[in-house]
């Protein structure tokens, strides 16, 4: 069932990205009174079509990897012949110059504004983020030899503002391939202070590892009780799902980092425990179990996991992100400008070699994290259709032949030079951009198969 869902999820995100790309091509084309001959979803044998009054034909592919608009007298290698007569009717060679870069960039654009409305729709509903405390520090990690600790309030990275842990890694993002410092600012006991941290092409390689764990920064989880352990000592001794752990034989837990490793140090023990339960206090006393670890050391445990569920949560752990109707809207293009930033920035590193090809993703890492959103809600699945349209709307911007940006290209060219760019070029041109985009596409499908094996 998990493969079912997965497919599923990936197929519902592409045909999102994609059909909305090609109806930006398709809403701008009509506008312009150029006759649309086919609009697909999707490559391969037709799962099913169908035809409106004006000779469209409407399909959606077997394969959902891509679609395509195909207009009336358009010269690309997808189109096929018409046996229908369309003298009349205007095609997209007779559009001016300006009507086809409009039709053209449409698709890109589309992609920009449906991230834009997926993240205005987020602020209006609001979501709740992790905070920008630190809560744990990995022992010798870059942030523990410069002075950062645990219950840090990280509120500036780099002159950015953070507000949330989804800023932290934003911002570090930034970073990626870079040499130099990166300037932390964050508050300890309501005194501000910072730290600089020196990098020298930080995580270049083929890491795969979030940012801020790359720096020893974990978040600051509550020590709030998720589940229990069936017959675990948690429930044999009346602890439950939300009870909120604020001591443990007196000694103040404030995290659950604290909360696993003051446990860790007390196996087979009868302990007192403190919880804080629909804001009444009480004491429980209970015998903790044991277990070895990898290291072959002995630790204690209770049976219990860290709760998700950000509802039962203390305020001071989380962050609440919600605009009103009027501010929504400016929220989502500057949430859109800013992942497109962080993106072009990657593409202009992995073109120089800042940042190893080997990160590239395929098919497969789509599907696979398409899953992993849909599973996690709709604000996380909505979140990276936002994401991936800002992506497929940059890609289509690249100045590669049969690519969006390729054809925007040859406009210009066209009009610097005052007549269209020859049969043969176009030809060419085509012919080069198909290898080029192809071999990314393998490329990237070897990365997903190595990153499996």
């Amino acid at each position: 069932m998990d493969i079912l869902f997965t497919i599923f999820s990936f197929i519902l995100l592409i045909s999102i990205i994609v059909g909305i790309h090609e109806l930006g091509h398709f809403l701008a084309a009509r506008f312009y009174k150029i006759h649309v001959l086919k609009f697909k979803i999707g490559f391969g044998k037709e799962l099913f079509s169908f035809q409106d009054k004006n000779a469209c034909h409407y399909s959606f592919g077997l394969l959902p990897l891509g679609g395509y608009v195909q207009m009336l007298g358009e010269n690309n290698p997808i189109q096929e012949g018409e046996d229908i007569n369309f003298s009349a009717a205007k095609s997209y060679q007779q559009a001016t110059a300006g009507e086809r870069a409009v039709v053209t960039f449409a698709g890109p654009f589309a992609n920009f504004l449906l991230a834009a409305l997926v993240y205005c729709f987020l602020a209006l509903v609001g979501t709740t983020q992790l905070s920008s405390y630190v809560g744990y520090i990995t022992p010798d990690s870059l942030s523990d030899q410069y002075g950062i600790t645990s219950k840090d309030k990280i509120i500036e990275i780099d002159q950015e503002s953070i507000e949330g842990f989804n800023d932290i890694n934003l911002a570090l993002s930034k970073r990626i391939g870079d040499s130099g410092v990166i300037n932390m600012t964050f508050s300890r006991n309501d005194i501000i202070e910072s730290a600089s941290i020196p990098i020298k092409n930080w995580l270049s390689g083929n890491d795969q590892i979030t940012p801020s764990l790359a720096l020893g920064i974990h978040p600051l989880l509550p020590p709030v009780i998720g589940k229990l352990q069936e017959n675990g000592p948690a429930t044999k001794f009346g602890l439950k799902e939300g009870d909120l752990i604020t001591s443990v034989d007196k000694k103040e837990v404030v995290s659950w980092q604290e909360l696993s490793n003051i446990l860790g140090t007390l196996p087979d023990q009868l302990i007192e425990i403190d919880i804080l339960r629909n804001q009444t206090s009480r004491t429980i006393l209970l015998e903790t179990t044991s277990f070895i670890d990898e290291e072959g050391n002995k630790r204690g445990r209770i049976g219990i996991l860290a709760s998700n569920n950000f509802n039962e949560w203390p305020s001071d752990y989380v962050f609440v992100n919600k605009e009103s109707f009027l501010l929504a809207p400016i929220h989502g293009v500057k949430e859109t400008y800013r992942y497109t930033v962080l993106i072009l920035s990657s593409i202009g590193k992995l073109i120089s070699g800042s940042i190893s090809a080997d990160n590239l993703g395929g098919p497969i890492q789509i599907s696979v994290l398409a899953g992993s959103a849909a599973k996690a809600g709709y604000i996380t699945f909505l979140s990276m259709i936002a994401l991936l349209s800002i992506n497929l709307g940059l890609l289509n911007l690249l100045p590669i032949p049969i690519l969006d940006g390729g054809q925007l290209l040859m406009i210009a060219i066209e009009k610097i030079k005052g007549s269209p760019v020859s049969d043969m070029a176009l030809e060419y041109t085509m012919r080069l951009g198909l290898v080029l985009v192809v071999s990314l596409m393998i490329f990237a499908f070897a990365n997903d198969i190595a990153r499996l094996i």
